[in-house]
């Protein structure tokens, strides 16, 4: 859906959320909270948990607020989600804008405000009491995500396989040791490829998924890659979607006996279709309503790793409905 031109800002009542402990704001808050002092029409709330999410939405609501800005990470804007649609604090939904403030800034690229946060809330802020600037407004999808023995949760990516393992990998191995943001999923990206398409394959584990698309018949494989997004692209751009469909999300796997990988995937991960990247060679995408998984190994939504307590009941992946989010 192409971005509209919103109306003028002063019409709106503004929340700010802040996490002190995402990535970007682990090195300081100073200029941020400076910024935030010099507008104190604004409502602003420190969350580090979901409950400090719950209880600061409840109180925007109380006052009416209606465009919420989101400093936090992947995993803090999927905490924003949930409490909006599980609670619904809010008759309307709130418009959202996502900073970059995290450590990896998957939302943010694709729907928010990448480069300087501070200097993004400063130009929010002035359009807020002027209504000088532009800013637009996009609507999306969001995940609507079902696992065994948990909340309900809405995100905007979902993945199982050498995703959720890499997630896991990278906040074990490498997120402590000083190597944050994109130099660490840079090195975990590359671990888990190597160990594809070299000689080490035995360090990623497949897994053996059951599962079904749109309520058709279901089917089992031993998936090295599964991921299910509402986002046009991901990090570093990469835009791994291909298949024909119409519906709000979309499924992309690739077999864990996939063929041509290296032929294949250069093409397959800016959405063009290949030649040799067909299902009989272990490639599927498609754009669906409904993805069913029976699983018991460990998935990720958002960056958060959640695990099913049995795979006899599925992991459901829905339409859970539509956001409205603002650009600079």
């Amino acid at each position: 859906m192409s971005p509209a031109i919103l109306e003028s800002g002063p019409k709106h009542r503004i929340g700010i959320l802040t996490n002190p402990l995402s990535g970007t704001n682990r090195k300081g808050m100073e200029a941020l909270s400076q910024t935030i002092s010099k507008y104190p029409q604004a409502f602003h709330k420190n969350v580090q948990t979901p409950r400090d999410i719950s209880d600061a939405l409840s109180d925007f609501a109380r006052h009416k607020v209606d465009l919420i800005v989101i400093s936090g990470g992947d995993g803090t804007v999927q905490a924003v989600l949930t409490v909006l649609f599980n609670n619904e604090p809010f008759i309307t939904q709130p418009q959202l804008l996502v900073l970059e403030a995290g450590t990896t800034n998957m939302i943010a690229g694709d729907v928010g405000v990448l480069g300087n946060q501070n200097k993004a809330l400063r130009r929010l802020l002035q359009w807020a009491q002027s209504g000088s600037g532009r800013v637009t407004k996009i609507q999306r999808p969001v995940l609507r995500l079902q696992v065994p023995g948990h909340e309900v949760k809405y995100g905007m990516f979902f993945g199982a396989a050498a995703i959720s393992q890499g997630i896991q990998y990278y906040h074990k191995n490498l997120h402590n040791k000083g190597l944050r943001g994109f130099p660490g999923i840079c090195l975990t990206l590359a671990r888990y490829l190597w160990a594809t398409i070299g000689k080490h394959r035995q360090s990623t584990t497949t897994t053996g998924i059951e599962y079904g698309l749109n309520r058709q018949a279901l089917q089992k494989e031993n998936f090295l890659l599964l991921f299910v997004s509402t986002l046009e692209r991901l990090f570093f751009g990469l835009r791994p979607f291909w298949g024909p469909g119409k519906g709000p999300l979309r499924f992309t796997a690739v077999r864990s006996s996939a063929k041509y990988l290296l032929r294949v995937l250069p093409s397959l991960a800016r959405g063009r279709r290949a030649a040799r990247g067909t299902p009989e060679n272990g490639y599927y995408s498609d754009n669906v309503e409904e993805v069913k998984l029976f699983l018991d190994s460990p998935v990720a939504l958002d960056g958060e790793i959640y695990t099913p307590e049995t795979k006899h009941e599925p992991t459901l992946l829905q339409c859970g409905g539509t956001v409205t989010f603002l650009r600079l």
